[in-house]
This record gives C-alpha cells, sequence and structure tokens, in this order.
C-alpha cells in the first residue's frame, strides 16, 4: 500500500513539473506573440513610407503626389480606420478621405533647408477607447518625419532638377527599408514562434535526468542551431529598426583592445598576426557596446579574408576634428564590381552559411548614427582597409 502512495506522489511531482513547464512555455509563447504584433506595426509603417516613396517618384505633378500621399498616410498607423491626415503646403490644403480633426494629433513640419513650408498632421478620432492621453506610438514619430522628410525632397527636385540624385537616394533608402522590413515580419511571423517553441522545448528537455547520450548531443545540436537562427533573426531586426544610443566618454584603444581580446587565440591559430598602431589618449562620446559591434563585425571580416593567414593592422590616429580608425587586412581583397556594393542588405560574397550579408549594414548604420563615416578601399588579392570617422570628444 505504502508503495503505491509513494509511486501516486511521484506522478503528482512530475505532473505538477509538466504544469510549471508549460507555464513558462506558454509565457514564452505571449512574449513571441508580442514581438509579432509589434513586427506587424514595423512593417506597416514602412510599407506606408515606401508607397509614399513610390508615389512621388512617379507622379511629377505636385498637386496629384501630395493628393496621394495624403490617402497613403493613415494606412501607416496603429489604428488606421480611426485615423486621417492632411497635408498644409504653402497655400494649399490637402485632406485624406473622411477627414476630421481633433485634439489627438501628432504633426511634422515640411522644411526646405531651415524654411517651413508646410506641414503633415495625423488626427485619431476623440472616441478613441484608449485611455491615454498620447496614444500614438512613439514609433510612429519617424515615420512621420521620413514622409515630411521624403515631400521635402520631393518639393526641392521640382524645383530644381540638380537635386534629382540626392530625391532619387532618398527613395531607393526608402526602398531597401521597405523590403527589410517585409522581410523582418515576415521572419518574425513565419519562424519566430515555432523557432521559440524549437528552443523552449530542447532546453526544458535537456533539464531532463537520465537523458540517453545520443539524445542529449542531438538535443544540445537543436539548441545551438535555434540560437544562431535566433541570432539571424536579431541582426536582422537590428538593421530595420532604429535603435536609442547610450553615449559615453571612451578611450579609443581601449575599446579595440576589449573588442579583439576573444579573436586572437584564432588569429594565432589560423597565422594571422594582430599588428596595433595606436596614438594614445584618443577620447571619443560614442555608445561602448555599439563601437565594439562595429570593431568586432570588421575584424571578424577580415580574418575571414585571410585563410592562408596574414597581417591583421589596427590603427587610431586623428586630425582636429575626428578620430580615425583604420582596420586593414592582407586578404583577398573585394572586386571593382563588388565594392560598390559593401554596405547593400544581404550583399555578401560568402559561402552559404558562412554569412547573412548583414553585418557590414548594421556597422553603416551605427557609425551614421554615431555623425561619422567609413570607407573602403581595396585591391584584389592584396587586402581590404575599412576607415572609419567618428567626432572627437570636446571639452
Amino acid at each position: 500500500m505504502e508503495t503505491i502512495d509513494i509511486q501516486i506522489e511521484k506522478q503528482q511531482q512530475i505532473i505538477k513539473k509538466l504544469q510549471n513547464r508549460n507555464v513558462k512555455l506558454q509565457q514564452f509563447y505571449d512574449e513571441y506573440k508580442r514581438v509579432c504584433r509589434n513586427e506587424e506595426e514595423r512593417i506597416k509603417e514602412l510599407n506606408c513610407l515606401y508607397q509614399v516613396a513610390q508615389c512621388v517618384f512617379i507622379e511629377s505633378d505636385m498637386d496629384a503626389a501630395l493628393d496621394k500621399v495624403v490617402c497613403i498616410v493613415p494606412h501607416g498607423w496603429q489604428h488606421t480606420k480611426e485615423s486621417c491626415a492632411r497635408i498644409r503646403f504653402k497655400e494649399n490644403i490637402y485632406l485624406s478621405p473622411g477627414f476630421f480633426e481633433s485634439k489627438l494629433c501628432q504633426s511634422e513640419e515640411i522644411l526646405i533647408e531651415t524654411l517651413v513650408v508646410g506641414a503633415i498632421e495625423v488626427f485619431y478620432k476623440p472616441k478613441l477607447g484608449i485611455k491615454s492621453n498620447d496614444p500614438f506610438l512613439i514609433e510612429e514619430k519617424n515615420p512621420l518625419k521620413g514622409i515630411a522628410n521624403i515631400i521635402s525632397f520631393y518639393v526641392k527636385k521640382q524645383r530644381d532638377d540638380e537635386n534629382r540624385k540626392l530625391i532619387q537616394q532618398q527613395l531607393l533608402h526608402a526602398d531597401r527599408l521597405a523590403s527589410i522590413g517585409q522581410l523582418a515580419a515576415g521572419v518574425a511571423h513565419e519562424l519566430n514562434e515555432p523557432l521559440g517553441n524549437i528552443l523552449g522545448l530542447a532546453q526544458l528537455s535537456l533539464k531532463l535526468s537520465e537523458l540517453p547520450g545520443q539524445a542529449k548531443n542531438d538535443l544540445g545540436k537543436i539548441e545551438e542551431c535555434a540560437i544562431y537562427s535566433r541570432e539571424i533573426i536579431k541582426k536582422l531586426m537590428d538593421f530595420s529598426r532604429q535603435s536609442s544610443l547610450s553615449k559615453e566618454k571612451i578611450n579609443l584603444s581601449e575599446v579595440i583592445d576589449n573588442s579583439i581580446t576573444f579573436l586572437e587565440a584564432r588569429c594565432i591559430k589560423n597565422g594571422i598576426e594582430i599588428v596595433r598602431q595606436y596614438t594614445e589618449n584618443i577620447t571619443i562620446t560614442a555608445d561602448p557596446n555599439q563601437i565594439k559591434q562595429v570593431i568586432t563585425n570588421l575584424t571578424i571580416n577580415a580574418t575571414q579574408a585571410m585563410k592562408n593567414g596574414g597581417k591583421l593592422i589596427i590603427s587610431t590616429r586623428k586630425d582636429s576634428k575626428n578620430a580615425i580608425l583604420s582596420i586593414e587586412d592582407t586578404g583577398i581583397g573585394i572586386s571593382g564590381d563588388n565594392i560598390s556594393k559593401t554596405f547593400l542588405p544581404f550583399f555578401t560574397t560568402k559561402d552559404v552559411g558562412e554569412g547573412t550579408g548583414l553585418g557590414l549594414s548594421v556597422v553603416y548604420g551605427i557609425i551614421q548614427n554615431h555623425n561619422g563615416d567609413i570607407k573602403v578601399s581595396s585591391e584584389p588579392g592584396k587586402g581590404t582597409i575599412f576607415q572609419i570617422c567618428l567626432p572627437l570628444e570636446r571639452n
């Protein structure tokens, strides 16, 4: 009788453990659903930007273009059916269908150089059913600013044909953002939920006692693959999303050394000599984690280009305004046809499984967010140099 009671108690403990695991898994699943909803809003915003850019690119008549743009704008906001838009440009006013005016308003000025020539406004209905006084998402500020910028560039193009190249660059940039937004949303919907389930179940299963050795190895590989896939998605999200900077004063040489510490053993193993040529006491104001990410991405790329060994030369110097960081390798180099595509998203010359084509795009975005500049020069068969300029810290 005692034996049966003990067995029942053990079974109850097992059931309780399984219930706890199910609760954790449900929490994990709910979090992924929340991420998916956020990405849905992101893709709406980016699609709106793309459609606006495409509209002004195709339409040569300004009145017709702004009429179309004001109808597109509400589709990029969270509560599309409860919103409307208005564009004021000089003496003209353009309204979306079913226009109404309310106190729930978000606006952005339209500028030509520094002159305010109009504004674009988005309104929500007063009876939206949201308690917050400001129902607009923080992320909705950037798309509105982006649309205002696109209109500004369009007006400049209409006034002066010499600015045509500039507007084309902006449209292409919006096109790339929209494409990445579409891909990000697709990845979030199609992969995040099953990937989260796979990773969660694999990690829970690894905690089981008396697990056969082969099963443990297989589960470990599943866990590694799931984490690797999650990192690819994270890079994609990092590129498509503007994250806030956490700047502080940093010593450039120290940040470089901290970034490449883990690479030194790998370089020695592959016959790569690391040469440091630092100018001491160079201080910049930057986000240390993002600068580390830049240095890590560039140095890993350099080592991958030197499969038969070589030199990795990292140097720093400064001029009157900028700190200048150079990362040079003696690897295979980049061909003339490919060098102009270096920072484009998803462009890679690496074999399948070795790269996603997002690393250098992320690097470019980080440097731009720090008001810096990055250039690349290369000679096939001799090597590549990445040169980064970042503003110096000023007293």
